[in-house]
């Protein structure tokens, strides 16, 4: 691995203009997480003021519960989200190795930039009066998924190998999540002494910058990794024929074909994905609860976790952000007009959603029907207005083709991630039936209206976009 520092004059230009990147429209464009994260970088300055005012009459403990340090956790992540699409952007370009420089430079450039957006989300919290190195801590402890994120596999890495990684990434962000929403863990971190915090915070930090460093190395082959002193990189060996034979593949079903106009690249079987969204809540529900976190008993613990479970119901995938495939399934023919071609995906989606957003939902239901209780009444309407609202959420996602002819991507995954954060603060389990009801019905006419007019504006865009 490269030292972190540079180590001669030529290194040190080659980073400071990396690092000049990050203020252009290189930076901005293609980068679909940077309004995503520019919102909950606005909602951690929030934070901070809240807890600023709190503090001043109130114990740490009780600010806590009227201000969501979760935001602050939530922007380091799309933060590095950024880094890691601008730096896996020029990194991995094909091109990137024979540049003399390039490599290393961006490399540095991210690993600094990297710690410059977590010193400033540790201070923004510490100005609210807390102190710095226990706002460094719990920062980094939330940014341990973007390490994994960062250590990317290497290229020639099996597809399984690279699959356990972003599970794994986005598991420990779910865990994250859990313990902050049913445990004290802001609290614990938020309090620990300096002389465990500040030896915690040098060793995160430089296993994050170690993770950076060595991206160049995962991204592309040793021997194709340019040097730094002038010197062109050798020529890269082409690969012998193989030989092996290859398996012909399996016959897809037709519910795989049709979501293959949502992801190409791997279309679940109807089995799997019922078997997945009947089991999947409330078996995440039920481990958590049985782990050693929080106060009370079993059932109390899911009581108190399922609220902050929604989520799991609520966040869609990339059916209408990724589009890259759109243009070579529309020239089969088999979906007419663009038009048409527009209404299978949301007519694709639908079916999907249909068929599963009940099981999720009902996934999660009997958990906290079981152990509240509630009454079957009462459990039954929670589980519709909660099914309405996922259903609706569904479709929320496009809602900037409402009002713009040619979004960016970046807005429509911030389209996509608000309304399943604010169905996850708003749902029926913490606002009641009464209150809810409007907001589900809210979500419902907002996705039915996306459903049915979105698809004659983006038959007229095109695609994909240069953002893509």
């Amino acid at each position: 691995m490269r030292s972190f520092l540079p180590s001669g004059a030529m290194e040190r230009s080659d980073m400071i203009r990396a690092l000049r990147l990050y203020g252009t429209r290189i930076f901005l464009v293609g980068n679909p997480m940077i309004y995503t994260a520019a919102i909950f970088g606005l909602l951690a300055g929030l934070t901070a003021h809240q807890l600023h005012t709190a503090l001043l009459t109130q114990s740490l403990e009780k600010a806590l519960k009227h201000a969501n340090v979760f935001n602050a956790a939530i922007a380091a992540t799309f933060v590095q989200n950024c880094l890691q699409t601008h730096a896996g952007n020029q990194i991995g370009a094909s091109q990137a190795p024979a540049i003399p420089g390039l490599l290393h430079a961006e490399a540095r450039a991210a690993a600094m930039m990297s710690m410059v957006a977590l010193l400033a989300l540790s201070s923004l919290l510490a100005w609210s009066g807390l102190p710095l190195h226990d706002t460094l801590f719990y920062t980094l402890l939330n940014t341990v998924p973007s390490v994994v994120q960062w250590y990317a596999p290497p290229q020639q890495a099996s597809r399984r190998l690279k699959g356990i990684t972003t599970i794994l990434g986005v598991g420990l962000l779910l865990g994250l999540m859990l313990l902050t929403f049913t445990t004290d863990f802001p609290l614990w971190a938020l309090t620990r002494p300096a002389m465990l915090t500040i030896p915690a915070d040098i060793a995160m930090m430089g296993v994050l910058t170690a993770a950076i460093m060595t991206l160049p190395n995962r991204l592309h082959s040793p021997a194709m990794v340019a040097p730094t002193d002038g010197i062109t990189a050798s020529a890269p060996d082409f690969a012998a024929p193989e030989t092996a034979r290859r398996t012909a593949p399996q016959d897809l079903s037709f519910y795989q074909l049709r979501q293959m106009l949502l992801a190409p690249a791997s279309p679940t079987n109807l089995r799997n994905d019922l078997l997945i969204s009947l089991f999947m809540p409330a078996c995440a529900v039920l481990i958590m609860a049985s782990l050693p976190l929080g106060h009370g008993s079993f059932g109390t613990r899911i009581a108190h976790m399922t609220p902050s479970m929604t989520i799991l119901i609520s966040l869609q995938d990339s059916w209408i952000t990724n589009r890259k495939h759109w243009p070579l399934l529309l020239t089969t023919g088999r979906f007419g007009s663009r038009l048409g071609f527009v209404r299978a995906v949301f007519a694709a989606k639908a079916n999907r959603v249909c068929r599963t957003a009940p099981l999720r939902t009902r996934s999660l239901m009997l958990p906290i029907t079981r152990f509240k209780p509630l009454a079957p009444s009462h459990a039954l309407l929670d589980a519709a207005e909660l099914l309405i609202a996922t259903l609706g959420v569904t479709f929320c996602c496009p809602i900037p083709f409402l009002v713009m002819k040619q979004p960016p991507q970046g807005v429509l995954i911030a389209a996509t991630v608000a309304p399943a954060f604010v169905l996850q603060f708003c749902n029926p389990f913490i606002l009641g039936i009464r209150p809810f009801g409007p907001v589900a019905l809210a979500f419902a006419a907002l996705g039915a209206l996306c459903f049915f007019v979105v698809p004659s504006r983006m038959a007229r865009s095109d695609w994909p976009y240069e953002t893509e």
